[in-house]
């Protein structure tokens, strides 16, 4: 799905919480009890937010009968039946998303992840380049995804529908993503392959391969290109060359969480400020010896 299909979702000046499609989703998450407990309607996938000393992360579990969102009680999970993930986070280090404990396993977290819970229908993206999490949820027999994204342990994004299939934490290019498989997440224990993992550190390092997302690249805002456009003569040329310098030292996507990076469409980003959605997509330009993209609104 390209970036203009999602002028129907996103409206200019989104934020943070309004980022939920208007129309309804089959399981939809909801928070509940308190600001750090989200739930699904159908009661089978609930996400906890631990922050306390020590246990700062976040916890990601699937019940196969559904516990209803005012009788879940995370002490109370059931053994069999069901299947958790706590994501230890830890600011300090570079991959900020940096264990999975599983029951009484704990594996360390090197780069990006992808988790199946259950009956494959819950789903942990860790994306440690940001950082950035995500849960999603398909209730079984239905279409339609519903997803939580966080930065490191901020809630950032909620969603349904195509809005949750754009935004998850897959950087990787589709092709790609096709023959990575995600870590299984059973009641007894983490699987791979069918197979038991036993090796103490999981993930992949992803490289995003997007044009406008690499080092050498100059970004330009909407409103810069739009006055480069509106001035004449030698003039234009002078006023590029200024805003690219001048935007070298300090770029605009500083402090934008990268949602979604796929080389086949704009770049997809998150002002965590403003919590405005921008897109960042190239332009050409005879003029300049580097690529250009420019960060837009969306809307």
């Amino acid at each position: 799905m390209k970036i203009a299909s999602l002028n129907g979702f996103l409206a200019a000046s989104i934020t943070v919480s309004a980022l939920t499609v208007a129309r309804p989703c089959a399981a939809d998450f909801i928070q509940t009890m308190s600001s750090g407990v989200y739930q699904t309607t159908d009661g089978k996938a609930k996400v906890v937010l631990g922050n306390n000393d020590g246990a700062q992360g976040i916890f990601v579990a699937y019940v196969k009968d559904g516990i209803s969102p005012q009788e879940f009680n995370i002490e109370k999970i059931p053994a069999s039946d069901a299947a958790h993930i706590f994501i230890k986070f830890d600011p300090a280090q570079e991959n900020g998303y940096s264990e999975a404990i599983i029951g009484d396993r704990s594996y360390s977290i090197a780069g990006n992840a992808t988790f199946s819970l259950g009956d494959g229908n819950t789903t942990v993206n860790i994306d440690n380049t940001n950082p950035y999490l995500t849960v999603t949820h398909r209730e079984a027999g239905k279409d339609g995804e519903s997803l939580l994204g966080f930065y490191g342990m901020t809630p950032v994004v909620q969603g349904n529908g195509n809005l949750a299939t754009i935004l998850t934490a897959n950087q990787l290019n589709p092709e790609i993503a096709r023959v990575i498989k995600p870590y299984v997440v059973k009641s007894d224990g983490l699987f791979f392959n069918d197979k038991a993992v036993e090796t103490p550190s999981l993930g992949i390092y992803v490289k995003r391969e997007h044009e406008c997302l690499k080092g050498s690249t100059l970004v330009l805002t909407s409103a810069q290109l739009k006055q480069i456009q509106t001035t004449n003569g030698p003039d234009q040329a002078k006023l590029m060359d200024q805003f690219l310098r001048d935007n070298a030292k300090s770029t605009p996507t500083k402090g934008h969480l990268v949602l979604r990076a796929d080389p086949s469409s704009p770049v997809v980003m998150l002002n965590i400020a403003d919590k405005n959605v921008v897109d960042l997509r190239g332009i050409k330009s005879a003029s300049a010896a580097r690529k250009i993209c420019v960060l837009s609104p969306i809307g």
